[in-house]
């Protein structure tokens, strides 16, 4: 038989390794805290989210970047975002911010694993944990046994942030799943044991005032 090479062992590891999706505004990205404080009286659209080129230069959220690189030694990485309809700037904003954070190569944990998409739903399929902070766009879709894949909503339980045991959680879930069934089995077992409570309710989530 013939040796892997290294890029090809690479490949082979991550193919094995459980999917993790990561929405952007609030979860990696500090958004609501700088659009909710904007003078709307001062500009030309409706919404803060609607202001061109407003999600190029946003803060990460606290541990978010230093976490995303942790985990990518334990998971297959994708971020899954939305943007703004009528903020065309906004698609082209989201890829900047993402290189400018983690690279623009493929030394990138999130090397062309960008998805944008309105409806977060229809990547919820070949399985996978979500980790959304609002249950809209499909994210509370991916709370779905059949494709054994689970919506974890960021900061529902205030332990499971990046700055407090979110990173600990998901690292002890990849390997949990070693030994249990499915990928859900892995996060009940260790939202069990550590009395967690992983996303609220599927419908009701309190909006800031323009949204």
């Amino acid at each position: 038989m013939y040796a892997l090479s290294l890029p090809q062992q690479l490949l082979e590891h991550k193919m094995t390794q459980p999917k993790l999706f990561l929405d952007m505004d609030n979860v990696l990205v500090d958004t609501l805290s700088v659009l909710n404080k904007i003078d709307m009286r001062q500009q030309s659209v409706e919404k803060p989210d609607q202001i061109p080129g407003i999600f190029r230069d946003l803060p990460p959220m606290p541990g978010a970047i230093e976490a995303v690189k942790q985990l990518a030694t334990e998971y297959d990485i994708y971020v899954l975002s939305t943007a703004p309809w009528q903020n065309p700037s906004a698609w082209q904003d989201k890829l900047i911010w993402l290189q400018h954070y983690f690279g623009e190569d493929n030394s990138s944990p999130i090397y062309k694993r960008i998805i944008l998409a309105h409806d977060k739903s229809v990547a919820h399929f070949g399985g996978g944990i979500l980790v959304d902070d609002r249950p809209y766009h499909g994210a509370s879709d991916w709370d779905d046994p059949d494709a054994d894949s689970i919506w974890l909503q960021f900061g529902a339980d205030p332990r499971l942030t990046w700055s407090n045991e979110l990173v600990s959680f998901l690292l002890d879930v990849s390997q949990v799943q070693d030994v249990t069934d499915t990928l859900r089995d892995a996060v009940s077992v260790v939202a069990e044991r550590g009395h967690f409570y992983v996303h609220g309710d599927k419908t009701e989530f309190d909006k800031a005032h323009w949204e």
